[in-house]
């Protein structure tokens, strides 16, 4: 089973607990934590069977190979990003649409309820004026 103690102190506090439903070699754990990162982050490797594959699989990778995998895996999270971003921007902007949307509606609504107090004042003074036509 993996090192606790190791997971403590080399992964990320919110990766930890994850962590510990797998078996991670010490070594990687110790010399190159970013790549166990990676690889629980990971969207492309969505199952946990997956993820211990290749946990099992870093000890007989060789140097190229682990530096690739990590070109990949960071890569993916860079890509991940970007769409996270423009997903962002787009929801911003659908907000920012609704928002001037209800705005408007709001603006219409409060300008309905202003014209109609103005035309119940106008009736109120034409019925005053009427009245003190009549009284003359």
């Amino acid at each position: 089973m993996t090192n606790i103690d190791l997971i403590k102190q080399n992964l990320p506090e919110q990766l930890r607990n994850k962590a510990q439903e797998f078996n991670i070699p010490d070594d990687f754990l110790t010399k190159t934590p970013n790549i166990i990162v990676l690889i629980l982050n990971s969207k492309s490797m969505d199952s946990a069977q997956e993820k211990q594959s290749w946990f099992n699989l870093l000890p007989l990778m060789t140097q190229q190979q682990l530096d690739k995998l990590n070109d990949i895996l960071t890569r993916e999270k860079q890509k991940l990003e970007e769409i996270e971003q423009k997903y962002e921007q787009k929801k911003d902007d659908l907000k920012k649409k609704y928002e001037e949307k209800r705005e408007a509606v709001w603006y219409e609504k409060k300008m309905a309820d202003v014209k109609q107090k103005w035309d119940i004042n106008q009736q109120q003074e034409q019925k005053e004026a009427d009245s003190l036509l009549t009284q003359i």
